[in-house]
């Protein structure tokens, strides 16, 4: 999923990525990666494993990515670039879950 300042760009401001298991409505495994916000792709490898046994619920997802995303050192112009990841992967995953 790519978030552009306008369509017409090809760059994305924040790209995200995500890709779930789910078994019985829990989440078994997740993979969720950042693009655009470092020198490489960004795993949110805490969020995925703190994901594990929980249902597609946005609040759990939103809170899960924000473990990950306490460990953003953003430079000074582009602050905004922490939150609009966060919500990036909350959306992700919700499409990858079936929910969107």
């Amino acid at each position: 999923m790519k978030v552009r300042e306008r369509e017409s760009y090809e760059y994305a401001a924040v790209s995200a990525a995500a890709s779930v298991v789910i078994d019985a409505g829990m989440i078994q495994r997740a993979r969720i990666a950042l693009g655009s916000v470092a020198q490489k792709p960004w795993r949110l490898i805490e969020a995925e494993q703190a994901l594990i046994g929980k249902p597609i619920e946005r609040a759990l997802l939103a809170a899960a990515v924000d473990t990950s995303m306490r460990e953003a050192r953003p430079l000074a112009h582009n602050q905004f670039k922490v939150r609009l990841a966060a919500n990036a992967a909350v959306r992700a995953l919700e499409i990858a879950g079936g929910r969107r």
